[in-house]
């Protein structure tokens, strides 16, 4: 029997993996090694990212954090992003013009912030390391899935990557570990319970996405996986996350491919008249939704209320120009760096008002309305991936966060943009399109 090469590598991938969670060496040789990617040259590029990514919210009872490392890290993401834009002059004629169409509104954005940030922030050196970070690897990741979209299926190996990922938390489902973070909430193979489900939802979309480019594939299988996905969603609870994939399913059920007109009136309808039924008939369950969302507090947004309060006084500190991006406020105004200056946003929304100001708000608009008007036609095939980078980060804000899982968000605005319609029609040798 003939493995195939996609197989091979995965284990490969996986055995990596393993190999940097027994100590600090391992973790620095992992990240060394991961370097055999860039054989695949801007392919490998972007698997780097993903797995950098990936190995950063590993459950820390499972592997060593990789913090140990974090300038290496850094290293590593700067070189391959910058690697990554390069091949923009590679890029033909069309491909070029689509990324300028996204690329122009993004950058006025980012040199707004810049120029905000240096005018305004209390932290100009932080916020502007912030803003570059955050704009080379997203102009990386951005550039390298628009070369590498027309040779390369980076839905089908994302859905891979989460599938594994998905896979080794639900064989932890039994165990203390995967409750490490606070005893009850389930967190799997990740760092946090509200991680866990965010990923879990991003796993979703993308499955809901594979589904829609493949018609013939097995009905049941999609909706085994789908239910398991969101059983491991309650066990996270992470409302975030809950909410995101109960919103994602409904547009799911108004595009999706398996089902008919008829069929798709009648599945929105049963499900309405069973949460119906169940609500009024069912008092547990009603008891088990309020202790859901309200988490065991007397206000639903009780977690959030510090958060909250503190984005809209930055706001109103300077409501058209901001207060500097992705830095919080102090009580003086100092140009040192220190990587000790972290801001936990909580919403999306909130967090660009409260980093750019109205303004800023507005460019960022248009940024994102680009985004979804270049590929509008196919919403329905990979619309999820827009849609879900942008819900998960209403509730764990990782928009901007490229030390974090930012860089699946960048990966999923990207596919929606360059993925491919007539996939159907391709042939496929691995995850490289023929």
């Amino acid at each position: 029997m003939k493995i195939k090469k996609t197989t091979i590598e995965w284990l490969g991938i996986i055995l990596l993996f393993l190999l940097s969670f027994i100590n600090e060496f391992t973790l620095l040789l992992f990240l060394v090694l991961l370097l055999l990617f860039l054989m695949q040259k801007e392919v490998g590029a972007l698997k780097i990212i993903n797995m950098i990514t990936l190995r950063t919210i590993i459950n820390p009872g499972i592997g060593i954090d990789i913090s140990r490392w974090q300038n290496i890290k850094w290293l590593l993401l700067f070189l391959v992003s910058f690697y990554l834009v390069k091949s923009y002059f590679l890029l033909n004629i069309e491909e070029k013009k689509k990324v300028r169409y996204i690329g122009i509104p993004f950058l006025v954005f980012v040199f707004y912030n810049a120029i905000s940030s240096l005018a305004y922030s209390t932290l100009p050196t932080v916020a502007i390391f912030k803003l570059i970070s955050y704009s080379l690897i997203f102009l990386g990741v951005f550039i390298g899935v628009s070369y590498t979209s027309k040779k390369y299926d980076w839905v089908q190996w994302m859905n891979s990557m989460f599938l594994i990922l998905m896979f080794f938390s639900l064989v932890t489902v039994k165990f203390p570990i995967a409750y490490l973070r606070n005893g009850h909430a389930f967190q799997g193979i990740t760092n946090q319970p509200n991680m866990f489900g965010i990923v879990t939802v991003l796993f979703i979309s993308i499955t809901l996405a594979n589904s829609q480019r493949f018609i013939k594939g097995s009905r049941m299988k999609l909706v085994i996986i789908i239910i398991a996905a969101n059983y491991l969603i309650i066990l996270s609870e992470s409302r975030t996350a809950l909410i995101a994939s109960m919103m994602i399913l409904l547009i799911y059920t108004i595009y999706s491919n398996y089902m008919n007109k008829i069929e798709k009136i009648i599945s929105i309808n049963f499900l309405s008249i069973v949460m119906i039924v169940f609500l009024v008939i069912d008092n547990s369950l009603i008891e088990f939704i309020k202790g859901f969302i309200y988490k065991g507090n007397s206000s639903l947004l009780y977690s959030r209320l510090n958060q909250i309060d503190g984005l809209l006084e930055n706001f109103l500190r300077n409501p058209l120009f901001g207060s500097g991006f992705s830095v919080p406020v102090i009580p003086y105004r100092t140009f040192s760096f220190s990587t000790e200056f972290v801001v936990e946003p909580g919403n999306l929304i909130l967090s660009v008002l409260s980093y750019s100001g109205a303004v800023g708000f507005c460019l960022f608009l248009v940024f994102l309305f680009k985004v979804y008007k270049s590929n509008n036609k196919d919403f329905g095939i990979y619309g999820y991936l827009l849609i879900s980078s942008l819900l998960i980060s209403m509730g764990e804000m990782v928009f901007f966060s490229s030390n974090n899982i930012g860089t699946w968000i960048y990966m999923y605005l990207s596919l929606y943009v360059f993925a491919d319609t007539p996939i159907k029609n391709k042939r496929y040798k691995g995850h490289y399109i023929k």
